[in-house]
């Protein structure tokens, strides 16, 4: 998985702490049904999902950790629906404002249906984030358009 969004106007810090804020997640998308955030100090956090997929509710926790100096959120799975969910959250500075990023590895733990339901996840994943960004930076973002998911 992978979204590239360019920002105008929004300072590259700025943009990666508004969109690595994740309590505001439930009210930019109708996907994401909560996430409870606990700082642990030094960019570092642990946070709880739970989000709506075909119909039932997927729940994972996540470390994430912050590099405020490298302008990126790293974030790991510690448990939950997914087998594995890993990936990083970047920003780049622009004379205009900044390019969001965030790359990821998903995988559903279900080897013999891998090819039917991880891509189907990670569309919903990528959409809830659209979603996400658009309500964070309304029409300051602009998407580049995804990349076709393989299996």
């Amino acid at each position: 998985m992978q979204i590239r969004a360019h920002v105008d106007g929004v300072d590259a810090r700025e943009a990666l702490r508004r969109a690595t804020d994740y309590r505001r997640w439930p009210a930019a998308s109708e996907a994401v049904r909560s996430v409870q955030v606990d700082e642990l100090g030094d960019g570092v956090a642990v946070s709880v999902w739970e989000v709506t997929f075909r119909g039932g509710l997927m729940r994972w926790s996540e470390r994430d950790v912050l590099d405020a100096d490298a302008l990126e959120q790293r974030f790991t799975l510690i448990e939950g629906d997914p087998h594995d969910f890993s990936g990083a959250w970047s920003a780049t500075p622009r004379a205009d404002g900044c390019t969001l990023q965030v790359r990821g590895e998903f995988d559903l733990g279900m080897p013999s249906l891998r090819h039917v339901l991880d891509p189907i996840a990670i569309e919903a994943l990528e959409e809830a984030i659209a979603d996400v960004l658009h309500a964070l930076f309304g029409g300051a973002v602009r998407l580049e358009p995804a990349e076709p998911v393989t299996p």
